[in-house]
């Protein structure tokens, strides 16, 4: 977990520096809030609470500790079952991600990108090395190739031939529609490792994970577990309106994979997009 951590953060400091780079270009009014995300427990879990505070503080993290009485004046609609918890000020969170993804497709297009839906089948190599990538409709020629994928990255990394042990974490997500005025901002229960943002399409409840494959069929018995816990911190919800699966690239240590391939040159990966939920290094997908 440190040795993750470590590493992990050296890249998520780096995250918000980059994203006010993106959004000077666009308009993302409406669309990000600044309130921070808040991790709260009950005193059955103290002590791996403590060990994450301890690792957080020593990288640097500003974290408030919050009593009982803090949490419910941040979050007064939350049924009071904690005993404590963490405020991250410096976190922020997105509306509607869907939305800011269309507002960068489109400056993206505006300067001059192509954007191509097609479904990759092989990479082979030219004399020169030089990627030749043929999809369901064409061959492609390029100079040099990015594999950015995700979960699905893996039967292009495998032709290349870096046998990167990729996994796939498959997550869950529901939405209360109409619910979405009960909380401030994100919210995470670590005792039972889900948690809750309030967004324009309502409350998203997430979590859960486990290594299912990218085949195998939604899990109901994952989705109501998600339903239920939404209903304890918040009794007054009725039935959710929508629910799906995501997928998650995953490696063994939890760590991303960025850069080029040591075998090919004119091959770049980049499988990651991490946060951390209950202690571990979780991969998190929006469903756009």
């Amino acid at each position: 977990m440190i040795y993750t951590a470590k590493y992990m953060h050296q890249i998520l400091d780096l995250a918000l520096p980059a994203y006010d780079e993106l959004f000077q270009d666009i308009d993302i009014s409406n669309l990000i809030e600044n309130k921070g995300i808040i991790y709260f427990w009950t005193d059955k879990d103290l002590k791996s609470r403590e060990l994450e505070i301890n690792i957080r503080k020593e990288l640097g993290v500003e974290q408030q500790l919050l009593t009982p009485h803090e949490i419910h004046d941040l979050e007064p609609h939350i049924n009071k079952i904690y005993h404590g918890g963490v405020l991250y000020p410096q976190a922020r969170h997105t509306r509607n991600p869907k939305k800011i993804l269309m507002k960068l497709f489109d400056k993206f297009i505006k300067l001059g990108g192509q954007f191509l839906k097609e479904d990759v089948k092989t990479i082979n190599f030219s004399s020169d090395n030089k990627p030749i990538i043929k999809t369901d409709l064409k061959t492609y020629n390029f100079n040099k190739a990015v594999i950015a994928c995700g979960a699905f990255s893996k039967k292009l990394t495998d032709q290349v031939n870096e046998k990167i042990p990729l996994d796939t974490e498959r997550g869950y997500h529901v939405h209360f529609k109409n619910y979405d005025h009960l909380l401030s901002r994100p919210v995470i229960f670590l005792n039972r490792g889900f948690g809750i943002t309030p967004m324009e399409q309502g409350l998203r409840v997430v979590g859960t994970v486990e290594f299912g494959g990218l085949k195998n069929p939604i899990s109901k018995r994952r989705i109501q577990n998600l339903a239920d816990n939404a209903k304890y911190l918040f009794p007054e919800l009725r039935k959710h309106e929508d629910e799906w699966l995501g997928f998650r690239p995953t490696l063994p240590d939890f760590l991303p994979v960025i850069g080029p391939s040591k075998k090919i040159i004119k091959i770049c990966f980049i499988l990651l997009g991490i946060t951390i939920l209950d202690g571990r290094w979780e991969q998190y997908q929006e469903k756009l």
